[in-house]
Formats: C-alpha cells, sequence, structure tokens
C-alpha cells in the first residue's frame, strides 16, 4: 500500500525542509498517528517506522521516539512522546537560564529548539545579555536563529563562521543545541567542535551543550552524516572545471574533554552518568 505522508515526509527530512532533531520526531510521530488511527500498529505501521527512522543518519531523536512507541504498541504512547518533546526542551532551557549569570554574552552555533528555550527563559528572568550568532554554513541555519532572537527583542551580533575564534574573547558562554550523544563525546552541526576548541584556549567561556534525554543514542544508531556537495556554493565550477574533489560533513563530533556542561531537563549530567544512561534505554 502507497504511503504518501510517509514518503513526502521522508524526502522532506533528507532535503532538509524539515529539520531539526526534535521537529523531524514530532513531524514523523504525527504521520504515524496516522496510520496507526487507520490501521493500528500492523504491517504498514512497522514499515512506516524504519523508513522514518532512518531518514537521517544522525536522527537519533526520531529513532528514540519512534522506537519507544514501537515497544508500547499504544496509540497514548504517541501523544505522551509529543507532550515530552514539548516540555523538555522548556525543561532545560529554564534550567541553563538558572546558571546564567546576567550581563552576559553568549555565543551559538546553528540552531537549537533547546537553545531558544534557554533564551526565552532568560527574557522571562529579566537577565541583560546579547547573543553572537554564527551563520553555519552551508545552509545558513544561523539566520534562522538570528531572525528568531531578533523578534524576541534580544541583542543580536551575527557573524560568519570563521570569525568565531575571533569573536570567542566577548563570550562568556557558547550555548550548542546537541544531534546525539555517545559515550565518546557529542555530535552536533558541523564546526561545533571548533568552537569547542577555541573556548577551550578561553579560560573566561564555558562551552554548553543543552539537550534533552531523546538526544542519547542509547542504541549505537548515529552517524557522521555526509552531505551532497550540491549544497557547497560554486560547487559545480569547483567540481567540474577544476575537478576538486568536495566534501560537505554536515556533522562533527566534541569529546567530553571539551564540554563545560551537558545540562539536560533533569539536570546536569557528568560523563560517567551519561556513559550509565546509555546502558539503558529512552523512556519518558
Amino acid at each position: 500500500m502507497a504511503m504518501p505522508d510517509v514518503d513526502e515526509t521522508v524526502r522532506k527530512i533528507k532535503d532538509l525542509e524539515i529539520q531539526g532533531a526534535q521537529t523531524i520526531a514530532k513531524e514523523s510521530l504525527k504521520v504515524l498517528s496516522k496510520i496507526v488511527e487507520e490501521e493500528g500498529f500492523g504491517d504498514r505501521f512497522k514499515e512506516a517506522a524504519e523508513k522514518l527512522k532512518n531518514a537521517r543518519p544522525t536522527g537519533v531523536s526520531a529513532h528514540n521516539t519512534i522506537s519507544f512507541v514501537e515497544r508500547k504498541e499504544e496509540i497514548e504512547a504517541i501523544d505522551a512522546t509529543l507532550d515530552y518533546l514539548n516540555t523538555a526542551k522548556h525543561e532545560t532551557g529554564r534550567l541553563a537560564a538558572d546558571m546564567v549569570e546576567d550581563e552576559s554574552v553568549i555565543m551559538t552555533h546553528c540552531h537549537s529548539s533547546a537553545v531558544i528555550a534557554a533564551f526565552e527563559a532568560l527574557m522571562e528572568r529579566d537577565k541583560d545579555f546579547r547573543v553572537i550568532v554564527t551563520e553555519t554554513e552551508p545552509k545558513l541555519q544561523g539566520v534562522q536563529t538570528a531572525k528568531e532572537l531578533h523578534g524576541m527583542g534580544i541583542p543580536v551580533n551575527y557573524i560568519v563562521d570563521a570569525a568565531a575564534g575571533l569573536y570567542m574573547w566577548a563570550a562568556d558562554y557558547v550555548f550548542v543545541g546537541v544531534d546525539s550523544i555517545k559515550p565518546s563525546g557529542v555530535l552536533n552541526k558541523i564546526g561545533t567542535y571548533l568552537l569547542s576548541v577555541a573556548a577551550d584556549e578561553d579560560p573566561e567561556t564555558e562551552f554548553w551543550f543543552l539537550a534533552t534525554k531523546d538526544k542519547f543514542d542509547y542504541d549505537n544508531f548515529s552517524d557522521l552524516e555526509e552531505r551532497s556537495p550540491d549544497e557547497i556554493d560554486e560547487h559545480e565550477n569547483l567540481e567540474k572545471e577544476h575537478e576538486l574533489v568536495l566534501e560537505n560533513p554536515a556533522f562533527d563530533m566534541t569529546p567530553w574533554s571539551k564540554i563545560d556542561k551537558l545540562i539536560t531537563e533533569d539536570g546536569e549530567m557528568k560523563k560517567h552518568e551519561v556513559v550509565d544512561e546509555l546502558k539503558g534505554s529512552f523512556r519518558l
């Protein structure tokens, strides 16, 4: 049986029309909810679940939440998981905001719903702060972040990625989101590792990852995704006319030695606590 909603959702995820780990998970769960309402947890659901879980190599949030629903086989589990995704990021943001000093400068990279939630919480607490936003090549996800923060009334400095090291001296914190948490470190948008190296060189800058626990890679599912060189500017000229080999990795790994804090909805977690958590499975 054809699954137009599923196939179209998978296409949008692969083409980055749907992006952001939790957004991918939410949209996937909504599609599965329709299938369950029509046909239950039969073959059509199982086939759709596999397609959606594997739409992105770093889609840990979708993988975890769909796997949880598969284990439960209850439509109430889908609703509960969607509620979790909506509330956990706000709790993570609230906890992070409580740890931030007033009159701070915070650098951020790419676009993270948990990081946005932290900025919202800082606004609610009437803390004075400004944000340095990197453009985040090659898809310029930093543009979305900068626009959202401007709409919230937050002062923003928007910089190119290559300027991040230069501006690190001004940052009290670096806040970044998470795509996948592993025993060896944290996967996030390409460029995150370099920011952690620059922050590590400045004793006055703390490097924080903000994540909900659906980002824990319990099943060792995630991998560093290599995306099409078509996303790179001048790719046709460089590849065809100059015969260059173009590479476009979408993510990198930041080791625990470069991370000052990992904050989840349950609070700050140390490396040994993460390793213990990863021995289990995702649960609400």
